[in-house]
C-alpha cells in the first residue's frame, strides 16, 4: 500500500499536468463547406490509414464519452473514457484498489474497495509482460490521484452497444493499481454509495502529445504510438456521435478515427475555429468561447473574463461563461429554472423536454469573418437519473467554459496536432452505429 507521503508527493508533482492553459492558434486557411468536402472525397486518392474507435454516451451511468474494451478471456467489456481532456492511456489491473474517505487533497482515506471491472491482461495470449514504470496522474486539481508501477502492450478490441468492433494490435497502456479520491465518508462506516460506483476503470486520453520545455506527456499516448509505428500518417483525429436515440435513457452511439477526418459525419461547413496553444504545462484542446442564443433569442454573456473554452469529452457538464449578474436573464430567456439545490433544470418531467428546442452556439473561425453554428437540442442535456421533484436536471452549468460530453453529442470534432488546428461542424446526423466511410476520409482538415 502506498504511504500518505507518496500520495502527497504525487499531488504536488502532478499538479502542473492538470493546469488549465492555452491551445494552438491555427493558420488562417479557407473553411470547408459541404460542397468542398464532396469534391475533396471524390478526388480519387486512396484514403489514409486510420484506426477506429466505436463510441458510447450513456447518460445514466458514465455521462461521458466512452469506448467499451473487451476483457481478455471473457465476453465482457469495461468502459474506457475517451477523453479529450487528458493525454495518457491507463487501465485498472487485477487487484487494484479504490480509496476514499478523506476530505483533504492527496491524503489516503480510511476506506478501500476492490476496483471492478479490471483489465485481466494475464488472460491474453498477446499481452506482453509488464515493464516496470512508475506512473501517476492527477485529475480535478488533485481530487483524483491515479498510481501504477508498470506498462504493457496487448491486442485490444473496442466495441459499442450496437456491436461495432475495432481490433488494434500492440496498444501500450499503463497499469493502475491504486486510485485515491477526495470523497468524505459521512457515515463513518465506509458506505459504498451509487456515486462512488461511478469511478473510471480506464481512460484513453486523446489530447495532443507534448514533448517540450513546458510539458512532457508522461504516460502511454495511443495516437503518438500509432504515429511512431507508422500505423497512421499524421497526428490527426476526428470524432462524431450519431443521431440522438429515441429514449431518454438510451445510449448514444458514435465513433472516432485517429489518422484522418471523415467528411461524411457532419452537415454544413466544417470550420477551423479560433484556438489556443498549450502553455505552462497545460493539457488539452482550447477554443474561443461561442456567442449563445436560445430559439432565436440572444443570451447575453457579460464581462466574465473567460477567453477560452476547454474541449473535454470526459466531463459530464457543459459550462458557459455567463456573468453572475446576467444569470437571471438567462433563465428568463430560456424558460429554465434553478432548482432549490442550485441545478439548472427543465420545469417539468424529463419526458416533457421538447425535441425541437435548441441552445445555439456560434464559434468564431480562425479566419476573420468566418464562424460555425452548432445547434444543441436541449434534450441532449437531460440528466434523467437525477433531479428534484417535478424538475428535470440538465448537464449544464453557468460560469467558466467547458464543451463536455453533451457538446460532443451534437458537434463533429476534428483536430490536427501538427498544424495546430481544431474544426467544428454540426454533427448528430448519422444513423445509429455509423462506421467510418473510407471513401470520405482525408488526411488533413480541408
Amino acid at each position: 500500500m502506498l504511504t500518505q507521503a507518496a500520495i502527497l508527493l504525487l499531488a504536488a508533482s502532478g499538479a502542473q499536468a492538470a493546469t488549465i492553459g492555452d491551445r494552438y492558434e491555427p493558420s488562417a486557411l479557407k473553411s470547408s463547406s459541404s460542397a468542398i468536402a464532396r469534391r475533396v472525397r471524390n478526388c480519387g486518392k486512396p484514403p489514409p490509414p486510420t484506426v477506429y474507435f466505436p463510441l458510447n454516451f450513456r447518460y445514466g451511468s458514465d455521462q461521458k464519452i466512452t469506448t467499451d474494451l473487451f476483457i481478455p478471456g471473457t465476453n465482457k467489456t469495461m468502459p474506457v473514457c475517451f477523453d479529450q481532456g487528458s493525454e495518457d492511456y491507463w487501465l485498472a489491473e487485477p487487484g487494484s484498489v479504490y480509496n476514499w474517505g478523506s476530505e483533504q487533497l492527496g491524503v489516503i482515506g480510511p476506506c478501500n474497495m476492490s476496483i471492478t471491472p479490471v483489465y485481466d491482461y494475464p488472460a491474453s495470449s498477446d499481452a506482453t509482460d509488464p515493464v516496470p514504470a512508475s506512473y501517476y496522474n492527477v485529475y480535478s486539481g488533485g481530487a483524483k490521484n491515479i498510481l501504477g508501477d508498470a506498462t504493457f502492450e496487448d491486442t485490444m478490441t473496442f466495441t459499442s452497444v450496437t456491436g461495432q468492433r475495432s481490433t488494434i494490435r500492440s496498444v501500450r497502456s499503463a497499469l493502475v493499481n491504486f486510485i485515491n479520491v477526495r470523497v468524505p465518508d459521512p457515515s463513518g462506516q465506509c458506505e459504498v454509495t451509487e456515486d462512488l460506483k461511478k469511478y473510471d476503470v480506464g481512460i484513453l486520453g486523446t489530447a495532443p502529445y507534448q514533448d517540450n520545455d513546458d510539458h512532457i506527456t508522461q504516460g502511454p499516448h495511443v495516437r503518438q504510438q500509432l504515429l511512431e509505428q507508422g500505423t497512421i500518417k499524421a497526428p490527426v483525429q476526428s470524432m462524431w456521435m450519431d443521431k440522438r436515440p429515441d429514449g431518454i435513457e438510451d445510449t448514444y452511439t458514435g465513433g472516432a478515427i485517429f489518422g484522418g477526418v471523415d467528411l461524411s459525419k457532419f452537415t454544413g461547413p466544417l470550420v477551423k475555429v479560433r484556438s489556443f496553444p498549450n502553455s505552462d504545462g497545460s493539457v488539452g484542446y482550447w477554443v474561443a468561447p461561442p456567442s449563445l442564443s436560445f430559439q432565436g433569442k440572444q443570451i447575453k454573456l457579460g464581462g466574465t473574463g473567460v477567453e477560452k473554452c476547454f474541449v473535454d469529452s470526459g466531463t459530464r457538464n457543459d459550462a458557459f461563461p455567463i456573468a453572475y449578474e446576467l444569470q437571471d436573464a438567462f433563465f428568463k430567456t430560456t424558460g429554465l429554472v434553478e432548482s432549490p439545490m442550485g441545478h439548472i433544470s427543465w420545469p417539468g418531467a424529463c419526458g416533457t423536454v421538447p425535441s425541437d428546442v435548441t441552445l445555439d452556439m456560434r464559434f468564431p473561425g480562425s479566419k476573420n469573418g468566418t464562424f460555425v453554428d452548432i445547434k444543441a437540442p436541449l434534450k441532449n442535456y437531460v440528466r434523467w437519473d437525477a433531479g428534484e421533484e417535478g424538475l428535470c436536471r440538465l448537464n449544464l452549468y453557468l460560469g467558466g467554459c467547458v464543451l463536455a460530453a453533451p457538446f460532443s453529442s451534437v458537434a463533429f470534432f476534428a483536430a490536427d496536432d501538427e498544424w495546430g488546428e481544431i474544426a467544428f461542424a454540426q454533427g448528430g446526423i448519422t444513423e445509429r452505429g455509423s462506421e467510418p466511410d473510407q471513401k470520405s476520409i482525408v488526411l488533413r482538415i480541408p
